[in-house]
């Protein structure tokens, strides 16, 4: 009975309100991020963003980033650019808040699954793909964007005023049991 007062105490405390929505506000944030990830075998459209990383035929180049729309423009104009990238990770910090980098996930003698990662203060992109050096599959991409919170946020003070209500409620009854006795 003792465990029981202290769990109602805890869920009916005007102290516990914040804890409860910002934990459901994280967990909602992550399971949205969840629920947006696409997968081409599943028929979904990719994110917009999605990114494939290329480097010069120079092997010493930076790699650079580009959006899969523009692929097929840098094969018309003839830019000199390697779709299989010679080292297992790499990556760019732009500045302080934003990143870019690739790591290769599968290596065979002539094709690569790549993950690329597009990050900055705003969201993070994931864009996953297999190359034969020539032409660029896509797979999967996944995104974690601030606009999830706006999402989430509803559902985390519905969820915290819910626990809130049933915290008094508990406190009540617990409250009109102990005058019984």
């Amino acid at each position: 009975m003792k465990g029981l007062k202290l769990f109602a105490l805890l869920l009916g405390s005007a102290w516990f309100f914040p804890i409860s929505c910002t934990s459901t506000l994280y967990v909602g944030i992550h399971l949205n991020a969840y629920l947006d990830a696409r997968e081409v075998k599943r028929g979904d459209q990719l994110h917009g963003g999605f990114s494939v990383a290329v480097v010069q035929n120079n092997v010493e180049a930076a790699f650079q980033l580009l959006p899969l729309a523009e692929l097929h423009r840098f094969r018309v104009v003839g830019e000199s650019y390697n779709l299989l990238l010679p080292k297992p990770f790499d990556r760019i910090d732009t500045n302080k808040y934003q990143h870019i980098a690739y790591r290769v996930l599968e290596q065979h003698d002539h094709s690569q699954l790549i993950e690329v990662e597009d990050s900055n203060d705003d969201r993070t992109m994931w864009s996953r793909y297999r190359t034969d050096g020539q032409a660029v599959i896509p797979i999967a991409s996944r995104m974690f964007d601030v606009s999830y919170m706006m999402n989430a946020l509803p559902f985390a003070f519905g969820i915290a005023l819910l626990l809130h209500g049933i915290g008094l409620l508990l406190r009540r009854q617990i409250a009109g049991i102990s005058s019984i006795r």
